[in-house]
């Protein structure tokens, strides 16, 4: 073999091995960032929302009451969100509620633009123009986010006296005829 070739040969091994070392460790740095992403992201959104909380309630005026439901709008659709994720992971019967939640978040998403909007203006008579009517808005919300956590509250009575009832009346006969069967079959061994 002529040194050329074998120097070719060499060469091209050294750029795959190097080309893999690249992919395989860019593949394995990028899954730690988003690892990390997806990891930190709820502590930055913790941080975010107990900032904001701090905010409104050192603010005074209608900053103060801008920031306030700000605060109670998160606070809302958080709860509901934790609330339809219980209940769908246990499997309990949810009917029409996800897609009121759904509208629900998107009605709340342009309110909180709106919010924003208000928390910038700089004329204090305009932000408390802008404070009440969207107190009222920022109210019929919360009070909808509310609504939908007590139906899968309601939807999750417990059953009824009748129903265990029912059941206790039905293990009794049960017992019985297990032991009915037991002496049964124990004195048919006996004999």
């Amino acid at each position: 073999m002529d040194f050329g070739i074998v120097f070719l040969i060499l060469m091209l091994v050294i750029i795959a091995i190097v080309v893999g070392v690249a992919i395989t460790l860019g593949v394995l740095i990028s899954r730690g960032a988003l690892g990390f992403v997806k990891f930190s992201k709820p502590k930055i959104e913790s941080a975010k929302r107990s900032a904001l909380k701090v905010r409104a309630e050192s603010s005074f005026g209608p900053v103060a009451d801008i920031l306030k439901q700000r605060v109670a709008l998160q606070e809302a659709l958080d709860a509901t969100r934790r609330s339809l994720a219980v209940a769908q992971s246990t499997g309990q019967y949810t009917g029409n509620l996800e897609a009121i939640f759904t509208t629900l978040q998107q009605t709340a998403t342009v309110m909180e633009h709106q919010l924003l909007v208000a928390q910038q203006e700089p004329d204090r008579a305009v932000q408390a123009v802008y404070a009440k009517t969207l107190g009222v808005q920022v109210e019929q919300v919360t009070q909808t986010a509310t609504g939908v956590r007590n139906a899968l509250a309601s939807a999750a009575a417990p059953a009824g006296d009748v129903d265990l009832k029912d059941l206790t009346r039905t293990l009794e006969i049960e017992a019985a005829m297990l032991k009915n069967w037991s002496r049964t079959y124990t004195d048919l061994g006996h004999d």
